[in-house]
């Protein structure tokens, strides 16, 4: 065996940073959250949502998870991987190893599994693509930290920006973009197979729905060049170094929280607001209007993951989040189970209860999957260095088998 492949060894458990997993976790909450509201949105007709018995409250935490949620959890799990990826590589220059074939063999693994996830089981699946954007990242390696963060900054807030503009400018008046057209006619299409039994009825419209209404218009690429803005945002923040020494940077955290979470919570407030109120804007107030959208989850996403960075500080808030540290901590493998777990419970093939999927049941079985998640995600770290997905993850990627005992770290 030679040097550098017996220095290719993953994380330690002391080298983890405890504030990443525990906004990790945070942002898993939230992604698991939207995940559920998305779903029924794109496969539940508006008459059965609108016919619930919870209808009117529906309207109410729609609203709340718009404001806090909407974007900002995927915003900020886009950060941590950007994040992640300057620490990999990081490490394995450190230790005298390739980084760049390290990285390449894990974001490969990671885009077959996201794919199996997208075309096989879950329509909403982000894997794929990180994994994506996760190779475009390789190449900004060795880019000027300034360079980095004008770049991120252009692609998080421009990339979506530009593509509603290009709609507004091209679709006729009166008429609603193609892809809100595609998407309103796959969810009176979709609304039968998912409630249905057949499987592969199942696959077939989620190679539909993913291409036709997503990659195949302008939307699919303006995410996908969002993402990679984020990753890159992420990878600036960890040349920093504010998030390696977080005691040492304290007081910075405690001026700057308050302020982001204030400027991110008013720009989430736009759209709600818009939409509370029963105005009718002008078509090109879009514009605008997604500007402040991808700006508030930027700013809302680091004033959450600034607020952790915070109440870590006291020892009391560290062992109240550290639930949230242990689900981030598998996050892969909670997330994965989600999926897993919404299909067995809103799909024809498992419970059917899609039909009650409206932002109140929803938002419950959120909680409560997530609260089943925390409690097997702390059983499962006192005796195992990894989750399960994780430890396949690492063992592909480094090419053998990790130790996977407490007792052999």
């Amino acid at each position: 065996m030679t040097e550098s492949t017996t220095a290719a060894i993953p994380t330690r458990q002391a080298d983890r940073i405890g504030e990443i997993d525990i906004i990790r976790g945070l942002a898993l909450f939230g992604v698991l959250w939207m995940n559920l509201n998305s779903n029924a949105e794109f496969a539940v007709p508006p008459q059965v949502l609108a016919a619930l018995p919870t209808a009117g409250l529906d309207r109410w935490i729609g609203l709340v998870g718009d404001w806090l949620a909407q974007g900002k959890a995927q915003c900020l799990f886009s950060i941590l991987f950007g994040f992640g990826f300057a620490i990999l590589s990081h490490r394995a220059e450190a230790r005298g190893v390739d980084g760049h074939a390290l990285y390449l063999r894990r974001v490969l693994i990671l885009l077959v599994i996201g794919l199996a996830h997208l075309f096989l089981l879950w329509m909403g699946d982000i894997l794929h693509a990180y994994a994506l954007m996760g190779l475009a990242l390789m190449l900004t390696r060795r880019w000027p930290s300034r360079l980095l963060l004008i770049l991120g900054l252009v692609l998080a807030l421009g990339a979506l920006t530009t593509a509603i503009a290009w709609y507004v400018a091209v679709t006729p008046r009166g008429s609603p973009p193609d892809f809100v057209a595609l998407q309103a006619a796959g969810t009176a299409r979709r609304w039968p197979i998912f409630m249905g039994q057949d499987y592969s009825a199942l696959v077939r419209e989620l190679w539909i729905a993913n291409g036709r209404e997503f990659y195949l218009t302008a939307i699919g690429p303006a995410f996908l060049a969002t993402i990679l803005g984020r990753f890159m945002l992420g990878s600036w923040l960890f040349r920093q170094g504010w998030m390696q020494d977080t005691a040492r940077y304290a007081d910075a955290f405690r001026r700057v929280a308050p302020w982001l979470l204030v400027i991110g919570l008013g720009l989430a407030a736009v759209t709600p607001g818009i939409e509370l109120a029963g105005l009718r804007l002008p078509r090109w107030s879009q514009i605008p209007r997604t500007l402040a959208d991808e700006a508030s989850q930027l700013v809302l996403a680091l004033g959450y993951a600034a607020g952790i960075v915070v109440l870590c500080q006291t020892t009391v808030w560290r062992r109240l989040l550290s639930g949230l540290g242990a689900a981030g901590q598998m996050a892969l493998t909670n997330y994965l189970t989600q999926s897993l777990v919404f299909v067995f419970v809103l799909y024809g093939l498992g419970l059917g209860w899609l039909k009650y999927a409206g932002p109140t049941f929803c938002l419950a079985l959120a909680l409560v999957v997530y609260a089943v998640q925390i409690v097997i995600s702390r059983w499962w770290l006192a005796r195992f260095r990894f989750g399960p997905a994780e430890w396949l993850w690492r063992s592909a990627t480094y090419g053998r088998w990790q130790p996977l005992l407490r007792a052999e770290d």
